[in-house]
């Protein structure tokens, strides 16, 4: 395999991001401002020489690669189901205040780095990560540049299979530019 660049970041914010919910799987539409968002990280792409988006086949990921596609006159993204946020039937559709409540210093730690485990019935850490890898080499064959937008899940897998400390307390369109290859996955610093 090739190495591919691939410009990763988080969708833009979606209803129960406004609402500090945990969403995993769920799948809450965009806000207006999520809409705006998209569109603002299009008039970043240009000139990146991007050749293929692809999404996870979430509807805030979707709704945010399909604007972005569409203003840089690009193929509709690809769908990639491997890189779905980490799911947790525990903690889905609970406010960040609910989880602090529930599970104390769970929710930071998981955002931060310091602990890949999540309370209750979620996936685990393994199996998640795994499963981001496969959709990250999927990404990285779709074009020598791809912009791949996902979920903030997926940054702490790539904190972690780097070492880079990334992790997932990114902005909504945030992100950062990997390069993905037959010796792994590096990465090579914020997506613009």
């Amino acid at each position: 395999m090739t190495s591919g660049e691939v410009i990763l970041v988080r969708h833009g914010q979606s209803t129960w991001n406004d609402e500090r919910r945990w969403a995993g799987q769920a799948d809450p539409p965009l806000t207006d401002l999520g809409r705006k968002q998209a569109t603002r990280l299009a008039e970043h792409c240009r000139g990146a020489g991007i050749g293929a988006v692809a999404t996870s086949d979430l509807s805030r990921a979707r709704q945010t690669g399909r604007i972005v596609a569409q203003a840089l006159e690009l193929a509709p993204p690809v769908q990639l189901p491997d890189i779905r946020e980490r799911w947790s039937r525990t903690l889905t559709g609970l406010t960040a205040e609910e989880i602090e409540d529930r599970f104390p210093g769970a929710l930071a730690a998981w955002r931060g780095g310091t602990s890949a485990t999540l309370p209750g019935d979620s996936e685990a850490f393994d199996t998640f990560s795994a499963r981001v890898v496969r959709g990250l080499h999927a990404a990285a064959r779709l074009a020598p540049v791809v912009l791949l937008v996902a979920h903030a899940g997926i940054f702490r897998v790539l904190g972690d299979i780097t070492r880079t400390g990334t992790n997932a307390s990114l902005a909504n369109t945030d992100g950062r530019r990997i390069v993905v290859g037959a010796n792994g996955i590096s990465d090579t610093g914020p997506a613009f």
